[in-house]
């Protein structure tokens, strides 16, 4: 199966190392990349994704913003939040979102490659 993902993050260096961990685990799939909560949109707007990660705080629209969208779009889709400003607010408001896992700013990328092994279906 062909994994088809999403990032969406200001960061271009961590964008590019997580696209290239995800490329490296799944060398058949998809990852598409955005720099701001509305180029993401724009990309949900033509596309369907298994999986979408994403920034919470970024120029423009938040992270919380662009999965208020993607919710309007797809309800299943499973989204992952990263961020360096992590709250007990902001975990509460991810989940009543819907964010299937939560990610604090550094994060080990062999964790996220397990999350994301959990989170697609048929992935592995």
């Amino acid at each position: 199966m062909a994994v088809r993902i999403l990032i969406v993050d200001d960061e271009e260096v961590l964008v590019y190392l997580l696209r290239q961990a995800l490329l490296s685990r799944w060398p058949d799939g998809r990852v598409d990349t955005a720099y701001s909560g509305e180029e993401g949109l724009s990309h949900l707007a033509v596309n369907a994704y298994d999986l979408i990660i994403t920034d919470y705080r970024m120029p423009g629209f938040s992270g919380l913003e662009l999965i208020k969208g993607v919710r309007y779009l797809d309800p299943r889709t499973p989204i992952v939040l990263m961020t360096a400003y992590g709250s007990e607010e902001l975990g509460r408001e991810a989940d009543g979102l819907g964010v299937a896992h939560y990610f604090k700013k550094p994060f080990d990328m062999d964790e996220v490659l397990s999350v994301v092994e959990q989170l697609i279906p048929g992935s592995k």
